[in-house]
C-alpha cells in the first residue's frame, strides 16, 4: 500500500505567511527599564546624598578639563568634533541600509530607534524631569539627565543594528559599542554631563529598542535575550554607581565605567534583536 506524505506537502512555511504576533517579553522588558530609569533619577537627582556624590565628581571633571593627553586626548578629540550633520548622515545610513536589503520595515524601525532614543531623551531632560538644588552645585544647575550626545550616538548604533542583516551585525555592534561608549566617557570626562546622565541614556536606548519590538511582527523574538537586556543594563548601571559614587572612584575610572555601560548596551541590544523570518539578507 502506497501512502502519501501530507506533512511534506502542507508543512507551513516559516518564510511566508508567518503570523504577526505581539511581544509580551518586549513590553515587560520596556516596563522594567522604565522602572530602572525612575529609580536612577530618584536616587541620583532627587536626593541630597546623590547630588553630593554627583557634584563631587562633576567639579573634578570641570577642574581637569583640557588636561587629557596621549591616546585619550586623541580619541576624545574625534568625539568632540561630532556635529548635527554627522547625525543626519548616520540616520540616512540607517534608512539606506534597510532599503538596500529590500526591507523598508527594517529601515523604518531603525529610524524609529535612532530618532526615538534622542527624542525621548530630550523630552525627559527638557520637559519632564527637574533637578532641584539639594546640595552644593558646580557648573550648570539645570537638569542634564539623560545625556543628549550619548543618546544620539547610542540611538544611531542601535538603529543601524536593527536595519542591518544578521551577518553584518557583529562588526557593526563592535563599532557602535566603541563609538557610543567613547561618547559616554567623553561627556563625563570633559564635564558636560554627570555619570547618571550617561547611565540614563543607556537605559533610554535599551527602552526604545524594546518598545520597537513590542509591535506585531513576523520575526522571531528572542524572549530570553530581551529579558537579559532589561536586566543587564540596569545591573551594570547599579554597579557603575556603586563603584563611582559609593566607592569614591577617581575621574578616569568614573568616565570609563560610564562609557562601558553604554558600550555594553549596544552589545546586549545586538543580541536581543529578533531572528528574521523571510529573506535572509
Amino acid at each position: 500500500m502506497v501512502t502519501s506524505a501530507p506533512s511534506q506537502q502542507h508543512r507551513p512555511s516559516r518564510t511566508r505567511g508567518a503570523r504577526r504576533t505581539w511581544s509580551p517579553a518586549a513590553l515587560g522588558s520596556a516596563w522594567g527599564l522604565t522602572l530602572a530609569l525612575a529609580v536612577l533619577y530618584c536616587v541620583c537627582v532627587r536626593t541630597a546624598t546623590g547630588q553630593r556624590h554627583e557634584n563631587r565628581l562633576h567639579a573634578e571633571a570641570l577642574e581637569a578639563r583640557g588636561t587629557l593627553t596621549g591616546w585619550a586626548a586623541r580619541a576624545f578629540g574625534l568625539v568632540e568634533r561630532l556635529e548635527p550633520q554627522h547625525l543626519l548622515l548616520g540616520a540616512l545610513a540607517v534608512a539606506v541600509l534597510g532599503l538596500l536589503r529590500g526591507r523598508p520595515g527594517k529601515a523604518a524601525q531603525g529610524l524609529v530607534v535612532a530618532a526615538g532614543t534622542l527624542g525621548l531623551t530630550e523630552v525627559l531632560k527638557l520637559v519632564l524631569l527637574e533637578r532641584p538644588e539639594l546640595a552644593q552645585t558646580y557648573g550648570a544647575t539645570a537638569n542634564s539627565l539623560p545625556s543628549g550626545h550619548t543618546s544620539a550616538v547610542l540611538g544611531l548604533a542601535l538603529g543601524v543594528l536593527v536595519a542591518a542583516p544578521r551577518w553584518l551585525r557583529p562588526p557593526l555592534a563592535l563599532a557602535g559599542a566603541v563609538a557610543a561608549g567613547a561618547m559616554g566617557a567623553f561627556v563625563v570626562a570633559d564635564g558636560w554631563h554627570r555619570v547618571s546622565d550617561v547611565l540614563a541614556s543607556a537605559l533610554v536606548g535599551a527602552l526604545v529598542l524594546c518598545l520597537v519590538q513590542v509591535l506585531p511582527g513576523r520575526d522571531e523574538r528572542r524572549r530570553g535575550r530581551l529579558l537579559a537586556l532589561a536586566l543587564v543594563v540596569p545591573a551594570a548601571s547599579a554597579v557603575a554607581l556603586v563603584v563611582v559614587y559609593a566607592g569614591g572612584a577617581p575621574l578616569p575610572v568614573s568616565y570609563l565605567a560610564a562609557g562601558a555601560v553604554v558600550a555594553l548596551t549596544v552589545l546586549a541590544g545586538a543580541r536581543a534583536l529578533p531572528r528574521e523570518v523571510g529573506r535572509g539578507r
